[in-house]
């Protein structure tokens, strides 16, 4: 217990098979059946769905929204277009969005995120139509029996497909048994354990990551929200701490992780929305050469923001992967991160010493590295 006791399926899509032949030599269109896909295409969260009478706002939302799902396939974004369409009486056609494909990405890839964006949205893929080839993929999404939108993808064999680099920080780590630690440390693509500085573990660990290659930083106990129904252990730091009390914890804290470049909080959903106290943190962060991470537990956090205001170089969690511990779930988390990496260039995601999550690292991240994303520590996506 910390010291303060004051403070308190995916569904894939398949369509009936059908072939037209067209005479005197013109082209071939056919519905593509189902089929298995190349690689997971990982679901999104919920949101806005549209109603019968938001024909308008669907169709804006379609067409906005899918240059992002097709940059987060790793389209890159200058090959991605959107036109206004003409005004037709009696047509709800409002926007088409063209674009090529590299080779590496198959059209059925396209096709099934394309759909799960319209379904999200309250619509569907009114239409679809592959030429015989396989080259070219046209989808008229719509709201009800009335179309909306139109996509139109080209395969080019020619283009690369996007990827990114990606920096996963693995948090809580310095108690655990040494057979799980020594086997994060041994992925081999990088990555950065965050270690608590008051465990059993905590040198051994710090040492065994930085002589595999892996970044190693701090993790900092902070005041949560519902502390104390939930605890952030020995070492805490809280809000009504002074400047003095907060930059001693801190300083000391650094101190006891060998290696350590950088520190992200655990917990802190309270601490990290309180200005003074987050600052006096970073001040401490600033003054031992440390970069800072902020896990946002919390959407008011402002940590990130105050050290890129104080000069720190820093950065901010975009997904934690493993909220849902089951391997499955972990897996397609980290395809999202992956997906965010593709359209941002760089992206920082956080994960925790657990052995479903190390399974799907063990699984994924060999994956991904073979499509060309690059794996990175933390302190290489600080800005």
């Amino acid at each position: 217990m910390a010291t303060k006791r004051r403070d308190l399926g995916l569904p894939v899509w398949a369509v009936a098979c059908v072939l037209v032949l067209l005479a005197g030599g013109l082209a071939f269109w056919v519905w593509r059946p189902g089929m298995q896909m190349p690689e997971p295409i990982p679901e999104e969260e919920p949101g806005w769905r549209a109603g019968p009478e938001d024909i308008e706002a669907f169709s804006d939302s379609v067409a906005f929204q899918a240059t992002r799902v097709l940059a987060g396939l790793g389209v890159p974004p200058d090959v991605i277009g959107v036109a206004r369409l003409p005004e037709n009486r009696g047509s709800s056609m409002r926007w088409e969005v063209k674009s090529e494909v590299p080779g590496g990405l198959p059209l059925a890839v396209c096709n099934l995120a394309l759909t799960r964006l319209a379904r999200r949205l309250g619509g569907d893929v009114l239409e679809g139509r592959e030429n015989l080839k396989g080259t070219q993929l046209s989808l008229r999404i719509g709201l009800g029996e009335k179309g909306t939108d139109m996509v139109t993808l080209r395969m080019n064999s020619k283009l690369e497909r996007r990827t990114g680099r990606i920096a996963i920080i693995l948090d809580d780590f310095g108690y655990q048994n040494r057979e799980l630690i020594a086997a994060f440390c041994a992925l081999e693509q990088r990555v950065t354990l965050s270690i608590f500085p008051n465990e059993k573990h905590t040198v051994w660990t710090a040492q065994t990551a930085a002589a595999q290659g892996h970044g190693v930083m701090v993790h900092l106990p902070m005041e949560p929200l519902d502390y104390p129904a939930r605890d952030p252990g020995p070492g805490a730091i809280f809000t009504d701490y002074s400047a003095e009390r907060i930059q001693e914890i801190t300083r000391h804290a650094l101190q006891k992780v060998p290696d350590a470049r950088g520190v992200n909080n655990h917990m802190g959903s309270r601490l990290t929305a309180h200005r003074e106290a987050t600052q006096a943190v970073l001040q401490e962060v600033a003054r031992q050469g440390f970069f800072f991470v902020d896990s946002w537990t919390s959407p008011r956090s402002i940590a990130f923001a105050q050290a890129q205001e104080m000069g720190i170089p820093s950065a901010r969690n975009a997904l934690f992967l493993d909220r849902r511990e089951e391997t499955e779930a972990v897996i397609l988390a980290l395809y999202r991160l992956a997906s965010v990496a593709r359209q941002e260039g760089t992206v920082v995601g956080i994960g925790h010493a657990k052995r479903n999550t190390l399974a799907a690292l063990q699984q994924v991240l060999p994956e991904l590295a073979a499509e060309g994303f690059e794996f990175i520590q933390a302190e290489s996506a600080v800005r």
